[in-house]
């Protein structure tokens, strides 16, 4: 029993010094073994490693690396969606989806047999001016009885005098009414040429047609949004997300090159046009819109492209 005890309490204190030994030694267990190892005497003492350092882009906070790629979209510079301003049968659509259409050019016409009647019979009306001659010669014959009935006045009944003054105030009045109705009928000559003209449908720009929402003998009512949707792609513009970092390196007027996805490719110039004041917080970008130059429609639009901010062509262009 007492060699018992007498093992237990050495080994026990093996324990406890083998303890402050490692406390007082200074290594951690977690470092490589080529660390740990005790030098011997004579021998040189290897270099420590060196722990790799993790690449500074991994760790910066979004929208901070200026290495960043930098996207863009490039999109019709208008979408116009083409309409008439008053409501008919569409008697005719001369274009279709993916046609070039000009500034003026006639894409659609209603029907417009009626409006063209009324506007025959209202230029009629206007062009007529017997009523306002006939009236204004019986003004003319009152005003004439008036002068002399109150020239013989002395003569007269007064009556007969008070008579012809109201005869003559009366045909004053039918020849401004006859006049007032002329300039009315005018008017509305106008009107019906407006609506007439309106039943014609024209293009407000030069572009692509991309929709045709409507087809012939439809009826264009008031819940109708379009007949056809028309994008200006010259120029184009060029919708961009770049980091914040990247905020400093452009401005407005510089031309910066815009490199389109396959299949397309190639290298086109664009011109800084707007650069946004309110940033996106959560991708850390902000936007830019450029204009891109497209002669002949030969760059298509609705494509995904980048742009290299470190080469900007000229800087401060105008």
């Amino acid at each position: 029993m007492d060699r018992a005890r007498v093992l237990l309490f050495g080994g026990g204190a093996a324990a406890a010094f083998l303890i402050v030994i490692f406390l007082f030694s200074g290594d951690d267990p977690k470092q490589p073994a080529a660390v740990h190892a005790a030098a011997a005497p004579g021998r040189p003492q290897p270099a420590p490693v060196k722990m790799q350092r993790k690449d500074a882009g991994s760790i910066l906070p979004p929208g901070m690396d200026p290495a960043r790629p930098t996207d863009c979209l490039i999109e019709p510079s208008q979408v116009i969606r083409v309409n008439s301003g008053v409501e008919g049968v569409i008697q005719a659509i001369y274009v279709d989806r993916g046609d070039a259409v000009r500034s003026g050019q006639v894409v659609a016409q209603l029907r417009s047999d009626v409006d063209r009647a009324t506007a025959a019979a209202a230029s009629a009306r206007a062009a007529n001016g017997y009523s306002v001659r006939a009236a204004a010669s019986r003004a003319a014959y009152l005003a004439s009885v008036k002068q002399r009935s109150e020239a013989i006045e002395k003569y007269l009944a007064r009556d007969a005098v008070e008579e012809a003054q109201a005869n003559a105030r009366a045909a004053d009045e039918e020849r401004g009414a006859a006049a007032q109705n002329q300039r009315v009928a005018q008017l509305e000559y106008v009107q019906s040429q407006t609506v007439l003209a309106e039943k014609t449908v024209r293009s407000p720009i030069s572009g692509i047609v991309t929709e045709r929402a409507m087809s012939v003998g439809e009826y264009r009512g008031a819940s109708a949004s379009h007949i056809l949707t028309i994008a200006k792609v010259d120029p184009l513009n060029v919708e961009v997300f770049a980091p914040i970092a990247q905020l400093n390196g452009v401005h407005v007027g510089d031309q910066v090159t815009i490199l389109p996805e396959q299949p397309v490719g190639g290298k086109y110039l664009a011109r800084i046009k707007i650069i946004d004041r309110v940033f996106d917080a959560a991708s850390g970008t902000f936007g830019m819109r450029l204009e891109l130059p497209n002669p002949g429609n030969r760059l298509p639009a609705g494509l995904r492209c980048r742009i290299d901010i470190k080469n900007i062509g000229i800087q401060g262009g105008t």
